[in-house]
């Protein structure tokens, strides 16, 4: 199994607690350059297997699979 990246593990990290949107996910990061990254960062997170999502009333939601 391939070692996650920082940023993988820190959005990881903040689905596991809650589902949210990405709207959501981009308004809790902190570096500028993680807010680039995000979009790439979850749909790798879920080729991998990580995260999975679902649409509820228009939104889209992820989280921890």
């Amino acid at each position: 199994m391939k070692k996650l990246s920082l940023n993988e593990k820190n959005i990881l990290n903040t689905l596991s607690k809650e589902h949210l949107t990405s709207v959501q996910i981009l308004n809790r990061v902190e570096s500028i350059s993680l807010i680039l990254k995000v979009y790439s960062v979850l749909e790798d997170l879920s080729s991998k297997g990580y995260t999975t999502s679902y649409v509820k009333k228009g939104l889209k939601y992820h989280y921890v699979a």
